[in-house]
């Protein structure tokens, strides 16, 4: 895991000082994406910087950006199928390093761009430029796991960084100006789901998309995936896969929440110790370790830090992120014991029908997948009642920028509809592909990444993602098992059936450790109101313990640590 960075000149321009110095502060920016090396690569047209975290052959010898005879390479990520790809390059090539960059470095080499994407499972976000053609190319992996954003500098050059605040730090003389539609996102739906960054001009790079940029100035964006129905997909593949997400030289840790999907991940891996952010759950949690013979860590939040947390994490991400406190916190326990290496269950509810918001059409023969109606019952959970009109808020300047719910609901689950999966595959898809890519993703990784740790999520793994996808509704829930019923099946194994019969909770904070956060949100509430930010005319409950006023305050809290952030000059 690492952090990227890369600068394109189109003609007349040629590499100067002044880019080579944009750079350095790029790299500077990510340093805590990786603290263990700097590379800087450049020629007349492109310049890569890499910032490495080591986790797979930890010799120098792999350090980035790595070069072949036509390409050079700046990669951020894991491919967990490198060793059946080197295979097929072996007879080749002569490798003289242990890493997956190296495969994929050669994998581009002998396949081209597209050739190389169509082999590789994993996460990740890398600049290839080629040698001999001058092109430059800018690829993110299938789900949006890993970031990657580009921007149109003002002298011309494109400019590409793992964060928005990376690129802003690259070019301290450049002018950025709030995108509002990625505002009014951010405080009606908790996250900026707009390919925009909230600064306008910075756009992130779409999953499963790849851009190439020209010498005359051009660029294009091409889709390389889509999901493909696996009708033969069976939990032994999905072992096998979660197999490969172990590869690594370091110390590494489960996040654990003693829900279904964390012990499923214990079940299917070995030998990693496991971390529990303290709830109502941890006898579970602490059950589950003792049964699979792992160390236990049980995470209580550092209240006094926890403030400091947020501005810090939304400071190195560049963006505002609603819910960065928790996956901060533990990410820097994890590190402080000595782990740079984790694997969590993020992505499995949205998958598996873990959420009663999700519609279960193969059980309803009336169901109707377009009907406005059917589909405004589960579309993002995270808008609290209060934010289902408009009028029920104002935020000054954005107001006309807030997305009205009876405009979403209807044309986003037209966008995301699977026509050859079974009819609830598109409502999962949609999830992943809303809350899980704008929201889930970018704060898992920020708040991971400021604490120099790799977090691994195999339940959104293209290949698991694909096969569940083509599991219908009917699989997923039973009567019997409930809700994720293949996961439960297998788990029967090694625990009680009566082990997961509880209410969910997952991994999140509760009793009085919520209660302190809850105030000291509700002080940022109070401050937003004060200062002209935000303004009830309706329907507000404030000052009372409840779910929607949370949702607001968290907002609120991490909205005004961004804006901080922001009035900042930035100084090179």
């Amino acid at each position: 895991m690492c952090g990227v960075g890369g600068i394109y000149i189109p003609d007349p321009q040629v590499m100067s000082d002044r880019h080579l110095g944009m750079l350095e502060r790029m790299g500077k920016a990510m340093e805590r994406r990786g603290p263990d090396a700097q590379g800087i690569v450049s020629n007349e047209r492109a310049g890569l910087v890499h910032r490495r975290l080591s986790i797979i052959d930890l010799d120098p010898r792999s350090n980035q950006p790595m070069e072949s005879a036509d390409w050079v390479l700046s990669y951020n990520g894991e491919i967990y199928n490198f060793k059946s790809i080197r295979s097929e390059l072996d007879s080749k090539y002569s490798f003289e390093t242990t890493s997956d960059t190296e495969v994929l470095l050669l994998a581009i080499q002998e396949w081209g761009i597209e050739g190389a994407l169509s082999r590789c499972a994993g996460m990740y976000a890398f600049l290839a430029y080629n040698k001999q053609t001058g092109l430059m190319y800018a690829a993110r992996d299938r789900l949006g796991i890993k970031p990657l954003l580009m921007a149109r500098l003002t002298e011309g050059e494109y400019c590409f960084a793992s964060s928005v605040t990376a690129i802003t730090k690259a070019s301290p003389d450049q002018e950025w100006s709030p995108f509002k539609p990625a505002l009014g996102s951010f405080f009606a739906l908790g996250a900026p789901f707009t390919r925009s960054s909230v600064l306008e001009g910075i756009e992130r790079i779409e999953p499963a998309h790849y851009v190439t940029c020209f010498p005359n100035g051009d660029f294009t964006t091409t889709r390389y995936w889509e999901p493909t129905y696996q009708p033969n997909f069976t939990m032994d593949d999905m072992l096998s896969v979660v197999a490969e997400y172990q590869v690594a030289d370091v110390p590494s840790a489960l996040f654990l929440s003693g829900g279904v999907d964390s012990t499923f991940l214990a079940a299917a891996t070995e030998e990693l110790d496991c971390f529990h952010l303290v709830s109502p759950e941890m006898n579970y949690a602490k059950a589950v370790a003792d049964r699979f013979g792992r160390r236990f860590v049980a995470v209580e939040p550092n209240l006094d830090e926890y403030q400091e947390d947020i501005e810090n994490v939304i400071r190195f991400h560049g963006e505002p992120l609603m819910s960065c406190g928790i996956p901060a916190s533990v990410s820097r326990e994890v590190r402080s014991n000595g782990y740079t290496m984790a694997i969590s269950a993020n992505g499995a509810d949205e998958l598996f029908h873990g959420y009663p918001r999700t519609p279960m059409p193969e059980y309803d023969p009336d169901y109707l997948p377009l009907h406005e109606e059917a589909s405004r019952k589960y579309l993002f959970d995270q808008i609290t009642h209060i934010f289902r009109d408009s009028r029920n808020f104002v935020i000054d300047g954005l107001e006309e920028h807030v997305p009205s719910i009876e405009i979403l609901t209807y044309d986003i689950l037209k966008k995301y509809h699977l026509p050859n999966f079974p009819r609830s595959a598109s409502h999962r898809w949609m999830e992943l592909m809303t809350y899980v890519l704008h929201d889930l993703n970018p704060t898992l990784d920020a708040a991971s990444m400021y604490n120099s740790i790799e977090v691994r999520v195999p339940f959104l793994d293209h290949r698991i993602v694909e096969g569940v996808l083509s599991w219908d509704a009917s699989m997923l829930v039973t009567p019997t098992l409930g809700r994720k019923a293949p996961l439960k099946q297998h788990l029967h194994q090694y625990l009680p059936m009566s082990f997961f019969h509880r209410p969910k909770l997952g991994f999140s904070i509760h009793g009085e450790s919520l209660a302190s956060i809850v105030k000291m949100a509700n002080r940022a509430l109070s401050t937003a109101k004060r200062e002209g930010l935000i303004k009830f005319v309706r329907g507000a409950r404030y000052g009372e313990y409840d779910r929607d006023m949370v949702t607001l305050e968290a907002i609120c809290l991490t909205y005004m640590a961004w804006e901080r952030m922001a009035r900042e000059p930035v100084v090179s």
